[in-house]
């Protein structure tokens, strides 16, 4: 699941980019923090594909510098300046070049080791479709590696949006498909210590 954080000190400048990233599909997920602490904390949390800043201070890029932990780094601004790293744009850009960079940027990312997380005691790679840890190693198929990623940053989450997301089906498809890769899931991750709980509205979340 390909998930950018986008952050601008003005709203409307990020509210449009980021409606043109959505219009476009360039990621299925699109975090727009509020201020610049707040990215950095949304930063710690998350495992994003691809980092925008917009018109980044100094004293900011050389935060970013040092946090961005081999995510993607892009910079938006009106003057130039020497980033090493970053990808820096300069105003005005044209967005169909800077969207191609970040879609790229993010696709070799998302095929790195980097992209990796550490769940319980495992390592997880959606790239690889793998889950280690020490000697053992677990493989996955590419949906099961898609839905446990998805939960992994979005649980809980309901039938319906699972099914859309990750399958492409609209509302109102009766079929078993989730139930039966969520009992397949089960089954490989029986020794990890993770599960899938349901309960009512709440929907499907992973347990670790």
């Amino acid at each position: 699941m390909r998930h950018i954080l986008l952050y601008s000190p003005t709203v409307l400048p990020r509210q449009v980019l980021a409606g043109e990233m959505r219009a476009l599909g360039v990621a299925d997920e699109i975090c727009e923090p509020d201020g610049f602490d707040a990215a950095l904390d949304e930063m710690k949390r998350e495992k994003f594909s691809a980092l925008i800043f917009d018109e980044p201070t100094a004293d900011q890029r050389a935060v970013l510098a040092q946090n961005k932990g081999g995510i993607p780094l892009f910079y938006l601004l009106s003057s130039p300046v020497e980033a090493p790293e970053a990808l820096v744009y300069q105003k005005p850009f044209r967005l169909p070049v800077l969207l191609t960079a970040v879609i790229a940027a993010a696709a070799r990312f998302e095929q790195s080791d980097d992209s990796a997380v550490t769940i319980g005691l495992w390592k997880f790679s959606p790239a690889a479709k793998t889950l280690t840890f020490e000697a053992q190693e677990i493989r996955l198929t590419e949906k099961e590696s898609a839905l446990l990623d998805y939960l992994f940053h979005k649980s809980p989450v309901d039938r319906e949006t699972l099914l859309r997301d990750i399958w492409g089906y609209g509302e109102g498809i009766s079929t078993h498909t989730l139930e039966t890769h969520i009992y397949r899931l089960r089954q490989k991750l029986e020794n990890t210590g993770w599960t899938f709980t349901v309960g009512g509205n709440d929907g499907y979340k992973l347990v670790y």
